[in-house]
């Protein structure tokens, strides 16, 4: 039994204004049954309880409707995590 969960994270962007890049992402937490969440999505940590992190696509926190690349990557995480939980 496992339990996934949608995070949404900031990071700084790239590049200098004007042509910065995205600067949030979005991943799913696969967590096994009887582990505890990561609070920050390290790779390392998660790979010594178990934990799958699934990167599913980045963009822009000022573009968030649902044609944007930020909210296709939020319902893809939502949808995911649907199917893993079984709530779908």
């Amino acid at each position: 039994m496992q339990t996934a969960i949608v995070e949404t994270r900031t990071q700084s962007a790239k590049g200098a204004y004007p042509a910065s890049g995205p600067d949030v992402y979005v991943a799913v937490q696969v967590v096994p049954f009887g582990a505890e969440p990561l609070k920050t999505l390290n790779r390392k940590t998660a790979e010594k309880r178990g934990i799958e992190i699934r990167y599913i696509g980045e963009g822009y926190s000022n573009r968030s409707g649902p044609r944007s690349a930020f909210g296709k990557a939020l319902k893809a995480a939502n949808e995911l995590a649907a199917e893993i939980n079984g709530t779908n």
